[in-house]
Parts: C-alpha cells; sequence; structure tokens
C-alpha cells in the first residue's frame, strides 16, 4: 500500500496484512508494516465497510473507505485525533481477500461464526455470574 500523512504530499510504501477471524466475524485486522524501524500498526476495519467502500465512498469518524474513481484501487483513510493518514491499495486483492472471508463467514451470517458464538456465550456467562 501507499502511505500519505496528512501534513505531505509525498508517499512511503508501506506493507500491510489483512487478518479474518471466526472469533471477530465483523472486522478485518490490519496489520501495517512501516518500512523503516518502527513497531507494526494494527488497525480494525469493519468487514462491511471494506466492502461497501470498494464501491461507493463510506464510513464516518475514524476509517472512511471510498473507490479511486480514475484507477483500480482504493483509499482508506484512518484519522487519530488531528492526525491523518490515506493509504492506497489495489483493488483485487482486497476484493479477492472480502471473497475468501465470505466463504468463511457469508455476509449477514457473523453472528452465527462458531468462534463468536462460542466468545459471545463466556462473556454472557462471565456477566450472570458476577465477574
Amino acid at each position: 500500500m501507499r502511505l500519505r500523512l496528512s501534513q505531505s504530499s509525498t508517499y512511503v510504501l508501506v506493507t500491510a496484512f489483512l487478518h479474518y477471524s471466526h472469533q471477530d466475524p465483523y472486522a478485518v485486522r490490519v496489520t501495517f508494516l512501516p518500512s523503516t524501524e518502527g513497531d507494526p500498526v494494527v488497525w480494525y476495519i469493519g468487514r462491511d465497510l471494506l466492502r461497501d467502500g470498494l464501491i461507493r465512498p463510506t464510513g464516518e469518524g475514524d476509517v472512511r473507505v471510498s473507490p479511486d474513481p480514475g484507477l483500480p484501487a482504493i483509499f482508506i483513510r484512518l484519522k487519530v485525533d488531528n492526525d491523518s493518514a490515506t493509504l492506497t491499495a489495489q483493488r483485487r486483492p482486497v476484493e479477492n481477500f472480502l471473497q475468501r472471508t465470505a466463504e468463511a463467514v457469508p455476509y449477514g451470517h457473523e453472528s452465527n461464526a462458531p468462534g463468536f458464538v462460542a466468545q459471545r456465550e463466556t462473556a454472557l456467562a462471565r456477566l450472570l455470574a458476577g465477574n
């Protein structure tokens, strides 16, 4: 991905890994590895938000996703306080990734994902037990 900070007009290449888990079926974990020294940065983006952003501008607040009207790419805008960054990602790898997540857990069936159900039941049991 290409990264551009709000205060800069130059881009920096960033390696990003997308991860999807039954434990958190509503989200996609994105791990950014800086090209220079530094620790990886992790963001969670709603799976629906990422999917919808392939077609039209979507999101509000800290995460916004939109298609690039001129290229087969998408923009992912991340905001923290008064700073923001815009990442440009190629559209096809994101589409392929989201297709694989839909095969693992179909859209609209996230609440039935095995890992999510077990996690939800454990949390509910702890809540009811007063823990």
